[in-house]
């Protein structure tokens, strides 16, 4: 899907499904109950009357703006299929909404639908990815995804909000943001536990803001392509680094990185920031920097590997405590 596609469907889109959620919540509005597994064929709003079994694929949603509420009932598979699917469909302008989604291979599985909302849903002990979004431009609210044998969340295209998000001990990633996948914001979120890297975002101009990623098993926080940010954010106790950006022009500002397997903040090549932040207790260096670059009001101490770090040029440094 194209970048430009991307953005008219956020525009549309994105709008029509948060229309959607709100048609549905309102009394005046006739939705279409839904007792058992099936198809959703025609464009509406959906509600489930029941709990669901299902041997394979329980929901596939069939065409664009449908919108469906979970009504905080709970879809439970026997490991193969997905609890809710686009079967392949290339559509625009869907939501998900006040549910629990167990064991299936994906618990949403949205391969090539756009504009998605997805919102109270907890998607969890799935044999695959808890939920995996495939075109551009949705947003995922007050999500949960813990301990699915894959990924929690997987993004596969650009310019998703993810926000409140909680993704715990997956065997996986916790949050992936895959290749080609830029200008997502994860924000006010912990992922935690996971078996691979916490956060994964292979492309530029994607932002970590206001969350907590802790005691996962590779990195704590990988940015690839430059132009990432990471800011107001904890990120503590990973097996390896702990803040780890490729590519130029990266930020890290107000967060702390502490107790992580190998560098707390690793900004891998030039014109990076680090500003007001603290990397305390890490097994690599503190920080470990591209130069040129800036590092302002950086406080460390107590690291394996040293305070600070740079190659290349060299870096303007001001008001750091070094230790």
């Amino acid at each position: 899907m194209s970048f430009e596609r991307g953005f008219r469907g956020y525009a549309t889109g994105v709008f029509g499904a948060l229309t959607l959620l709100l048609m549905a919540s309102s009394p005046s509005h006739a939705a279409t109950a839904v007792s058992a597994c099936g198809t959703l064929s025609a464009a509406g709003d959906y509600f489930l009357t029941k709990n669901l079994t299902s041997t394979g694929t329980c929901i596939t949603v069939a065409h664009e703006g449908v919108s469906l509420d979970m009504k905080g009932h709970t879809i439970t598979g026997n490991g193969t299929g997905d609890g809710i699917s686009d079967g392949g469909g290339d559509f625009e302008s869907m939501a998900i909404a006040n549910g629990k989604i167990r064991n299936f291979n994906d618990g949403i599985g949205l391969h090539s639908s756009c504009c998605v909302v997805i919102r109270n849903v907890d998607s969890s002990n799935n044999t695959g990815i808890g939920v995996l979004v495939g075109a551009c431009c949705g947003t995922l609210d007050s999500v949960t995804t813990n301990g699915n044998s894959g990924d929690g969340i997987d993004a596969l295209e650009c310019c998703y909000t993810l926000n409140n998000i909680e993704s715990r001990n997956n065997l996986g990633v916790g949050v992936a943001s895959k290749t080609g996948a830029c200008c997502t914001t994860l924000s006010n979120s912990m992922v935690a536990g996971n078996h691979g890297v916490g956060v994964d975002m292979e492309d530029c101009c994607n932002f970590l803001v206001s969350s907590k990623v802790q005691q996962n098993k590779g990195d704590g926080v990988d940015m690839d392509s430059g132009k990432n940010f990471v800011v107001n954010s904890t990120v503590a106790l990973n097996i390896g680094a702990g803040i780890h950006l490729i590519g130029d022009d990266n930020h890290v500002t107000d967060s702390s990185s502490s107790g992580n397997g190998s560098d707390g903040i690793f900004l891998s090549t030039t014109g990076s920031q680090i500003t007001s932040s603290q990397s305390n207790g890490n097994q690599g260096a503190g920080a470990n920097v591209g130069c040129p670059g800036a590092i302002t009001g950086l406080s460390t101490k107590s690291n394996g590997g040293g305070a600070l770090t740079t190659t290349g040029g060299t870096c303007t440094q001001l008001n750091n405590k070094l230790k």
